[in-house]
């Protein structure tokens, strides 16, 4: 049993839990755009810390701003947690609860925002 036990710490020990993370790329081959249905892309899928999100996109077109729920419902860019403009940008879930996201130029006018739920690692 004993031995049992460390053969377990030492396999979290090589591969930790963030080994088992999935890597979702948001609206797949559409990306981060304002014509996606975010909510359909969200259906089905459960989000964990330790998983990442892959924003894909048009630098000159769009960005991804980390809002808080203020931020989200009301489609306000400030105050922020993060500003992203690479065109491809990961995001990895560190803490459960809701993440926000939103599209600086393009949430009020067509809705381009993303509310995850991210639920404690799995085991």
């Amino acid at each position: 049993m004993a031995r049992a036990i460390a053969l377990l710490l030492i396999a979290f020990a090589i591969f930790p839990i963030t080994a088992l993370a999935k890597e979702y790329i948001v609206g797949v081959a559409d990306g981060w755009n304002s014509e996606v249905d975010y909510y359909a892309w969200l259906d089905g899928k459960t989000f964990y810390v330790g998983d990442v999100l892959v924003f894909n996109y048009h630098r000159d077109e769009h960005n991804v701003l980390e809002v808080n729920s203020t931020g989200y419902d009301q489609c306000v860019a400030s105050p922020n947690k993060g500003a992203h403009d690479s065109g491809n940008d990961k995001k990895t879930f560190k803490t459960h609860g809701n993440k926000y996201y939103i599209c600086e130029w393009h949430c009020n006018y067509s809705g381009q925002k993303l509310k995850v739920p991210v639920l404690s690692k799995k085991l």
